[in-house]
């Protein structure tokens, strides 16, 4: 298996002490304990970054010159974020804010996107694709180069 990224979409419950299962194969790359953010760029749903891919975000927000704008981004990211565990059943527990801030109710779609996971309502997931792609959902998609 690809070390380091993560791929694959998955739907599993939301249990009513705000816990969902982090599948197996995702959670073999995300680690034992990784970070769970709500989105920074406005999407209604939670970003999860392996401790590694953490560190590049950080990298990327220290490189940067520093604005009220970039103030602004840090704040944003930085304040709907924390570090979380799995369980011995590779169930994590999600913050009730971050539960409230991506409309999570009943189900979790959980989708690999490369260096992070995407943790979804399906309905919002939905209302998104729908957004972006309309009824064609392929019509984003890209050729692969081989």
């Amino acid at each position: 298996m690809m070390k380091d990224v993560l791929l694959g979409h998955f739907k599993h419950n939301l249990d009513p002490k705000n816990r969902v299962a982090i599948p197996a194969k995702l959670r073999e790359d995300l680690g034992d304990s990784f970070v769970l953010c709500v989105a920074p760029n406005g999407d209604k749903c939670l970003f999860a970054y392996s401790m590694r891919s953490w560190e590049k975000v950080m990298e990327y927000m220290r490189s940067q010159e520093p604005s009220k704008q970039h103030t602004r981004r840090q704040r944003r990211l930085y304040m709907y974020a924390e570090v979380v565990e799995t369980d011995k059943q590779g169930r994590i527990t999600i913050p009730a804010e971050f539960v409230k801030k991506a409309d999570l109710v009943h189900e979790v779609l959980i989708t690999g996107m490369g260096e992070r996971v995407e943790l979804w309502s399906p309905e919002r997931w939905d209302e998104m694709m729908q957004a972006e792609y309309g009824q064609d959902e392929e019509s984003g998609l890209l050729e692969p180069p081989i």
